[in-house]
């Protein structure tokens, strides 16, 4: 039976429009109900207490719209998720990190995997943590770029700025075989890091692999839908609306709702 309900994704600010976006293009019979938290942004500053706070209130929101699943399309607050959290939201709910990990513990060329990322997700220890689980031998090195995610919800993903703030950070990533870029908003600036470290690195960021993951495991809506994407933020700002505008054309539907 064709579920004709969207998909529900939320994330700090513009970050999780690089996931969404994925899933549109894999599945564009899909409605999307995105929300931006972007009065709270950003995350990765926030305690693990105040992250899931806004995610019970965001997913609260999403089920109001009669989302079918919830995307966690923010690393920082899929590091917070947790076996109690994920049961109270009642619905198929998908991270960010777990089709990362699996992607890397498959691919047994990468023996040494650099995480670049916001505090919280490099504090949670997430992603060395999961990956070395199943794959003791792969080396994880993890390294806090705390500027970045502001940078990017500011519109510089070029220029002088962006390029002097990236290659900053970059200066402390070791020779690695591939870098995880653990935050939605890095794929933003994914040219200029891939400029910075040289071809011999390969990058992964989480949006496709996310995609993918969405695709195999929920029931996809097969026909015709006529519904149209829609967009919240809790506080409305000409960025959001300039990279979504970007992403998926300039009549997308754009609203403010605020959080308690």
């Amino acid at each position: 039976m064709n579920d004709h309900r969207p998909i529900g994704i939320f994330d700090s600010g513009v970050g999780g429009l690089t996931v969404a976006s994925k899933i549109k293009g894999l599945l564009p019979q899909e409605a999307l109900i995105y929300f931006g938290d972007t009065a709270h942004l950003p995350y990765g500053d926030k305690s693990a207490h105040a992250i899931r706070s806004y995610i019970r209130e965001i997913s609260s929101f999403l089920k109001d719209q009669n989302c079918k699943g919830i995307v966690v399309a923010c690393n920082s607050a899929s590091s917070v998720l947790d076996e109690e959290l994920v049961a109270e939201m009642k619905l198929p709910v998908f991270n960010v990190i777990d089709p990362v990990v699996n992607y890397v513990r498959n691919n047994h060329s990468l023996n040494k995997i650099g995480v670049i990322a916001t505090r919280r997700t490099i504090r949670s220890k997430i992603y060395s943590t999961k990956i070395k689980k199943n794959s003791p031998d792969k080396e994880v090195v993890e390294i806090a770029t705390p500027m970045l995610a502001a940078m990017i919800e500011e519109g510089f993903t070029d220029g002088p700025i962006a390029n002097a703030v990236l290659k900053r950070y970059l200066n402390e990533v070791p020779q690695v075989d591939a870098l995880i870029l653990g935050c939605t908003h890095y794929p933003l600036v994914s040219a200029i890091i891939q400029d910075i470290l040289g071809p011999n690195i390969k990058l992964i960021d989480a949006p496709e692999l996310v995609a993918l993951d969405i695709k195999d495991q929920l029931q996809a809506f097969e026909g015709q839908n006529n519904q149209q994407d829609k967009f919240f933020v809790s506080d409305l700002t000409a960025s959001f609306q300039k990279t979504a505008q970007l992403f998926f054309g300039e009549s997308i539907s754009l609203s403010e709702h605020s959080l308690s």
